[in-house]
């Protein structure tokens, strides 16, 4: 036996709902059909299923990580445009083994919202911060449009690519974050087991240790008497640091002068562009109001100076100015993304002159990094390698200053 859901009109021509328990499908119809009523819709019930330990989200909070939306609307945009009903195709999301817990936990609540009564885009708004407000406001336009396929695709792709930018960056930090931590370990290794070796060869001579090897048994000696004090004040640093985050103020300025460094400046203009560029592009495109593309791109900008930016110009775009002109008087944005906005503007070509944009800063924020990965891990190398041969031959040194010591 089985749960069965159904929608069906009564002999009086109104509409009930309800569950029932069933061998199978055909035998609710021939249960319906008995009692003079008209099936309109009949779907297995989806269970819901109590998360295994694994797959609970023990460290995470309540919004959905990127992966995850990416993966649930990838999922949601194929099935809706092989013409499946919304509720069904979140169904099938909702029993998909090969799912993380949290998308098919997110597809069945999400499936029985709809199911009813809520349009897709209220249930995921329901859920909170768990589904982002331009992601919901987006497919909101949609459903309104009639083209919610076409807008799940978009937004797939969407997220495909700051996915790809993101894996992308991660892939190319790897090799110099194992470096970094083999020349951590081989640090600890030279404080913790070779300097307490040689050090009580010196004292057994009478005999003073190399300036080298004194200056390491220095800070070994601090480290090891006043550990409590830097962790604590380590501590502290966090907490004021993450503090002055905190304030609009200080993040405001920090941020600003971030843009105004010569190389991170230029990476992270070029993100920040390209988020706004593909952003304000996918919303606009799919029928979203300007006023209300450019309020909701600004929540996804990461910077707040470029966050400030966007939203005055929904603000002047409000008064009747064109988008280039308080994107222009910000002076953070480039000038090759404002004359493409511009000729955008004058063509009537402003979604696709932006998806350009995105393509163009995109395709320049990759190579950057790229390029200051390739000339980063040189310079890693020879630095860490400097400081372990530094550490060596302080050991070397001492271990010859040893042998000579003992020599008659």
């Amino acid at each position: 036996m089985a749960n069965f859901t159904y929608r069906a009109y009564d002999q009086r021509g109104k509409l009930i709902e309800g569950d029932i328990e069933a061998v199978s499908r055909e035998a609710v119809l021939t249960s319906l059909h008995g009692k003079g009523s008209f099936p309109l819709e009949v779907a297995e019930a989806v269970k819901r299923q109590r998360l295994r330990w694994w797959e609970r989200d023990v460290f995470g909070g309540s919004a959905m990580p990127a992966a995850r939306l990416t993966l649930f609307t990838r999922e949601l945009s194929t099935l809706v445009r092989a013409d499946l009903p919304v509720d069904e195709a979140l169904r099938i999301i909702a029993v998909q083994p090969m799912l993380p817990g949290q998308v098919r936990r997110a597809a069945n609540e999400v499936h029985d919202a709809v199911r009813g009564g809520a349009s897709l885009a209220q249930s995921l708004a329901n859920r909170g911060s768990e589904f982002p407000e331009y992601y919901w406001r987006l497919i909101q336009a949609g459903e309104t449009s009639g083209s919610l396929g076409d807008t799940l695709e978009d937004l797939a792709t969407f997220l495909d690519r700051a996915g790809e930018t993101r894996a992308k960056l991660l892939s190319a930090l790897v090799y110099p974050a194992v470096l970094f931590a083999a020349a951590c370990a081989a640090v600890t290794i030279v404080m913790t087991v070779l300097l307490p070796t040689i050090v009580p060869l010196f004292k057994d001579q009478g005999a003073k240790p190399p300036a080298a090897l004194q200056f390491l048994m220095d800070v070994q000696d601090f480290t090891s008497a006043h550990w409590p004090e830097l962790l604590a004040g380590l501590g502290g640093v966090a907490v004021i640091a993450a503090a002055a985050l905190r304030n609009a103020g200080i993040r405001d300025s920090l941020d600003r002068a971030l843009l105004r460094l010569p190389v991170v400046g230029r990476l992270l203009t070029a993100r920040e562009t390209a988020r706004f560029a593909r952003t304000f592009a996918t919303l606009s495109r799919n029928g979203v109001p300007i006023v209300d593309t450019l309020r909701l791109t600004a929540t996804v900008m990461r910077n707040r100076a470029f966050k400030h930016a966007v939203t005055e110009a929904g603000d002047s775009v409000t008064s009747g100015d064109r988008l280039g002109e308080p994107l222009l008087r910000s002076g953070i944005f480039p000038e090759m993304a404002l004359r493409l906005i511009s000729v955008g503007e004058q063509t009537g070509q402003l979604d696709t002159m932006l998806m350009h944009v995105a393509v163009v800063f995109e395709t320049s924020l990759q190579r950057q990094t790229s390029q200051l990965l390739t000339l980063l891990t040189p310079v890693l190398t020879l630095l860490i390698g400097g400081t372990i041969g530094g550490l060596i031959l302080a050991v070397m040194n001492a271990i010859l200053s040893v042998n000579d010591l003992a020599s008659p």
